[in-house]
């Protein structure tokens, strides 16, 4: 038998191996390594398959600190559920960086929508109200999901309206929490009867047009910009943007694909309205919220760096716990 042998985990056993709490600490983590120049990340490399309505992406990333080193390999085709399949499909391979070995090749779908929601967690923690306790989730699918869990870990949530693009939608998502919880859940019939008067608003869908209307939005309210994560995507009424304390992940990512990347290009925006990313603001180099009347807007196109952190985290769990199988690619 070869010496080295890589670990291979599959989506049931990343599921079992790391939750929302773990996410959230690794994800904070991290991004305090980013404002700190810790990180080496590449902006995500796009396969646009505009004939299959889909993209595929590559996210390669180092994380010095962690010392740890790999590639995300994921999709997005709005499309698949007709067909059965997450929205979503992702694979990483985690490679040491001091041989280049591949430790590790797991599934990473649950990885993506986990390291995403504990984004979203972490922006929430810095840029809402302490006292937020409503949140308004525009889109109802599996990011949602991630998302509400992980702001309820740093928030005291009561209040939760969910808007879907059908009735039957939102009403599956809110038979997916359990009947005991800490928050209520109410299906609004309109984007606007959602977010309206909203602490905290959550925007997860693959919109081309914005849904959210400036004049919805009540000062002192923070935004999750989650769903324009690729080029032409959006979301939001451009005049948030113009009223709001911008928080990107990535000047590169957002300016090319995410939230921003059309008020951009229409000349709405500037890089000057930016006010920082959110490496800057977890690390300390630039304050978060500084005050209760500021809408806050944070744009996430999703980093490399964060599924690296996952994933470094699932291939220590899974040897600790002897979960997972291993496989001699190549003898070596």
């Amino acid at each position: 038998m070869g010496k080295y042998k890589t670990l291979i985990l599959d989506g049931k056993t990343t599921e079992k191996l790391v939750n929302t709490k773990d996410g959230i600490r690794e994800i904070e983590k991290v991004f305090r390594y980013l404002g700190e120049g810790k990180t080496q990340m590449p902006a995500k490399v796009y396969i646009h398959l505009d004939k299959f309505n889909g993209d595929f992406r590559a996210m390669p990333a180092y994380v010095g600190p962690m010392n740890s080193c790999g590639i995300k390999w994921v999709n997005v085709h709005p499309g698949n559920r007709k067909k059965g399949l997450p929205t979503v499909i992702a694979m990483i391979i985690l490679s040491d960086p001091a041989t280049g070995f591949p430790l590790s090749v797991m599934d990473a779908t649950y990885v993506t929508a986990l390291r995403t929601g504990a984004a979203g967690g972490v922006a929430a923690k810095y840029l809402a109200r302490k006292d937020s306790k409503s949140v308004a989730l525009v889109g109802c699918g599996a990011q949602a999901k991630t998302q509400l869990e992980a702001i309820c870990e740093v928030l005291s949530i009561k209040d939760v309206r969910v808007w879907g693009v059908t009735g039957s939608e939102a009403a599956a998502f809110k038979r997916g929490f359990p009947k005991k919880r800490s928050f209520r859940i109410e299906i609004a019939s309109t984007v606007k009867s959602c977010v309206e008067d909203s602490d905290i608003i959550v925007t997860t869908t693959p919109s081309r047009k914005p849904l959210v209307r400036s004049e919805w939005i009540k000062p002192g309210a923070h935004i999750n910009a989650i769903g324009a994560d690729a080029r032409g995507k959006q979301e939001l009424d451009p005049r948030i943007l113009k009223k709001a304390k911008i928080v990107v992940d990535s000047w590169e990512q957002a300016s090319h694909s995410g939230e921003i990347n059309l008020p951009l290009k229409k000349g709405q925006l500037t890089k000057k309205d930016i006010y920082a990313d959110i490496g800057e603001v977890v690390s300390g180099a630039k304050k978060g919220r500084t005050n209760g009347r500021e809408i806050t807007v944070f744009d996430s196109t999703g980093l490399a760096i964060q599924d690296i952190a996952i994933a470094n985290l699932l291939y220590k769990k899974a040897r600790k716990s002897g979960k997972g199988r291993y496989m001699e690619f190549r003898r070596v």
